[in-house]
């Protein structure tokens, strides 16, 4: 007979051994993400949807904000873990010695596509190229943002004083609306808001300039937009930033080889029409996700060109490199 005593012993090490093999199940770590509603949302959904971050020992909560310095906020703060911008107001945070770097370059504005950025005007303004914006008022979502940068960076290279443009800060959702009320004479917008706006019979859109830099003919590719999360808190969870990456990754790869699922989400995510979903390009980022300081810089100058940054950074103080 086997003492009482080492039967406890076996007991105890039995049920060690079911709570170790049980623990991953269990273990998921949480990360809160702040994201703008657009169609950076649909490769996030999709990767919860097919169980990549779960694979990844990862759960999602997402929280959903107007604009990139919002959700800058949410992470200094800590009330979210990682958050989705463009690379603009990510580099003026760091500029301005904020605890921010951009570990995953999401999607690449590359010369003459993919174009992300749009800047359009209603046909009730009169405004037919970028120069008649002088005098006029024109919305970004965000001051300090990647479309108050496109606007401030094609109005320049119009020849345009900046004081001339009236600018207006207005959340993406409320552009249409704007546009159609007169509110405003143009704004920039991106998807899948520019596609709804250039099929608007009451706006009668006129497109005035495509791409975030006005010398992006020159210059290719850069990053247009990026993850991001405190250097400290990407010191301490890099297994988790690197297991998010690899998940987002998947969804871009797998959204990309079936466009029809891309198109599905964006009629159940943001009710748009069938006929509607149909025209938003699948421009994903199936290459390397790595933050690389050369995809930084051009940002970084168009910046200090606009005088939204008084002066330039290292690139290198912007990024926080992992690889997945």
């Amino acid at each position: 007979m086997i003492p009482r005593i080492r039967l406890a012993s076996l007991f105890a090490v039995l049920l060690a051994a079911i709570v170790g093999i049980a623990a991953p199940a269990s273990a998921q770590q949480k990360l809160k993400v702040a994201l703008l509603r657009s169609t950076a949302m649909i490769p996030i959904i999709d990767a919860e949807k097919m169980g990549y971050f779960k694979r990844e020992g990862i759960e999602i909560e997402i929280v959903t904000l107007n604009n990139g310095p919002a959700a800058l906020s949410a992470v200094v703060s800590g009330s979210a873990d990682i958050g989705w911008a463009a690379t603009m107001p990510v580099i003026s945070a760091v500029a301005e010695k904020q605890p921010i770097r951009a570990f995953l370059s999401n999607n690449f504005e590359r010369w003459p596509e993919p174009l992300f950025t749009h800047l359009i005007a209603s046909e009730r303004s009169g405004i037919k190229t970028v120069a008649d914006l002088k005098g006029k008022t024109a919305a970004s979502n965000a001051t300090n943002g990647g479309c108050d940068l496109m606007i401030r960076e094609h109005i320049r290279a119009a020849g345009i004083p900046a004081d001339t443009v009236k600018m207006a800060v207005i959340p993406f959702p409320q552009m249409l609306a704007a546009l159609e009320l007169g509110t405003v004479d143009a704004v920039c917008i991106i998807d899948p808001f520019y596609v709804s706006a250039m099929q608007s019979a009451k706006i009668k859109p006129k497109e005035l300039a495509a791409g975030m830099l006005a010398d992006l003919p020159k210059i290719g590719a850069f990053a247009a937009d990026a993850y991001f999360a405190r250097a400290d808190w990407l010191a301490k969870n890099g297994k988790a930033a690197a297991g998010f990456m690899r998940a987002l990754s998947a969804a871009d790869k797998d959204l990309t080889a079936d466009p029809a699922k891309y198109r599905a989400l964006l009629e159940s995510e943001f009710k748009m029409p069938a006929a509607l979903a149909s025209q938003i390009p699948v421009a994903l980022n199936t290459g390397s996700m790595v933050a690389d300081v050369k995809d930084y810089k051009p940002v970084i100058e168009g910046l200090v060109r606009t005088g939204l940054l008084a002066k330039p950074i290292d690139a290198a103080e912007v990024i926080f490199p992992i690889t997945p």
